[in-house]
C-alpha cells in the first residue's frame, strides 16, 4: 500500500480546519505534516484541535522545512495567485480554496506553473460534490429534460462574510459577490450544462456603502452560452429569499431547492440517492488525494476546467462596471 500523501496546510482558519475535519476520515490517504498561518492562535487551534504539532508563521519558511506532496491552501482570496504558484514551484500537488484567483491572468499563470510543473492543480468548488447537485448534474446526463434551453438560479441571502474588520469586506481584497459566493453558483450551473458562457450582461452594485465595507454585495446577471442557451443568475448579501435552481429543457424541468432539496423533475418529486455516482470520488478531497495516488488527472474541479467559471465571473464583474454586454474568455 502507498503511504499517504503529505499535505501542507497553508492557511490555519476557520476554511482550512473545515478541511483538517474532512483529512480525519482519510488518513490513509493523506495526512497534514504542517500548517501555516501568521496568526499564533490560529497555528494552536490546528495543534490542539488536530494535533499537528509543526507550523510555520511564513510560507517561504515552510515550504524550505517540510517535505510534502500536496498542498491545501485556504488563505485570503488577494494571496491565492502567489500562494499557488510558490506550491506548485516547489512541486506540490495543490488545492486551492476558491475563487481560484482575482483575476484571469493570474487564474492562467496558475494553470500554466501546474502543467509545466506537471502537478494537480484544483479548485475548491464543493458544490459539485453536494449530493442533491451531483443528482441533477446525473439527470442532465441522462437527459432527462431534452437539449438545455434556460437556466435560473437565485442565492438571495444575508450578511456579507465580514464586518469592517474582515479581508472580505474589502473589494480589493475579496472581489466581492461574484468571486465570493458566484464562483460556486456559476461553477454548477455551467457543469450541469456542460458548456461555456460566450457573453454576459450583468448588474453588479453595492447597494448598502459603508467606509468600511466597499465591496460589491448585489448582482443580476444573463449570460448566453455556446449553444445559445440562457444562464439567468442573481446573487444577494441582502435579501434572505433562499436558493433555488431551475433547469429548463426542450423536453422537460428540473427543479432543486436550496442545495439538499427537495427535487422535482416535471413537478414531480424525485429520490436523491445517499451516494451519486459521477466521475471520479464523491468528495473533493477523496478526488484530489485519489487522482494523486492513482497518478490521474482529476475527474471533477481540475483548474482547467474551472477556469470557464473564472471566465464568466471575471467578465461579468467588467460588464458591470462598464454597462456593457462583454464577451468571455473562452482560452487561455
Amino acid at each position: 500500500m502507498k503511504p499517504p500523501i503529505r499535505i501542507l496546510l497553508v492557511g490555519c482558519g476557520r476554511m482550512a480546519l473545515g478541511h483538517a475535519n474532512s483529512l480525519k476520515s482519510l488518513s490513509e490517504l493523506g495526512i497534514i505534516v504542517a500548517g501555516v498561518d501568521p496568526s499564533e492562535d490560529a497555528r494552536n487551534n490546528l495543534k490542539t484541535q488536530y494535533g499537528v504539532s509543526t507550523t510555520f508563521d511564513d510560507l517561504d519558511h515552510a515550504l524550505a522545512n517540510v517535505e510534502a506532496d500536496a498542498a491545501i491552501i485556504a488563505v485570503p482570496n488577494f494571496l491565492h495567485r502567489d500562494y499557488t504558484i510558490a506550491c506548485l514551484e516547489k512541486g506540490l500537488h495543490t488545492l486551492i480554496e476558491k475563487p481560484m484567483a482575482l483575476t484571469l491572468t493570474d487564474v492562467d499563470d496558475m494553470i500554466a506553473t501546474a502543467e509545466a510543473k506537471g502537478k494537480l492543480l484544483m479548485s475548491g468548488q464543493s458544490q459539485r460534490f453536494s449530493t442533491a447537485i451531483r443528482q441533477v448534474k446525473k439527470l442532465l446526463e441522462e437527459k432527462v429534460v431534452g437539449k438545455i434551453r434556460h437556466v435560473i438560479h437565485r442565492r438571495l441571502g444575508s450578511g456579507r462574510g465580514g464586518d469592517e474588520n474582515s479581508w472580505f469586506a474589502r473589494q480589493e481584497l475579496s472581489g466581492g459577490i461574484l468571486p465570493g459566493i458566484g464562483v460556486h453558483s456559476l461553477d454548477v450551473l455551467l457543469w450541469w450544462m456542460d458548456e461555456k458562457a460566450v457573453s454576459v450582461s450583468a448588474i453588479v452594485q453595492n447597494i448598502d456603502p459603508h467606509p468600511d465595507i466597499d465591496i460589491e454585495d448585489e448582482v443580476s446577471l444573463i449570460a448566453t452560452t455556446e449553444s445559445n442557451a440562457i444562464l439567468n443568475c442573481a446573487l444577494s448579501f441582502h435579501h434572505r429569499a433562499g436558493t433555488e435552481w431551475t433547469v429548463m429543457g426542450d423536453e422537460g424541468v428540473i427543479h432543486l431547492n436550496g442545495t439538499s432539496g427537495p427535487l422535482l423533475l416535471n413537478g414531480k418529486e424525485q429520490n436523491i440517492p445517499e451516494t451519486v455516482h459521477l466521475a471520479g470520488e464523491p468528495t473533493i478531497h477523496l478526488e484530489f488525494l485519489t487522482a494523486i495516488h492513482n497518478n490521474r488527472p482529476l475527474a471533477q474541479a481540475s483548474a482547467r476546467d474551472v477556469r470557464k467559471t473564472m471566465a464568466l465571473i471575471f467578465a461579468a464583474m467588467e460588464s458591470g462596471k462598464t454597462g456593457k454586454t462583454v464577451s468571455v474568455s473562452t482560452s487561455p
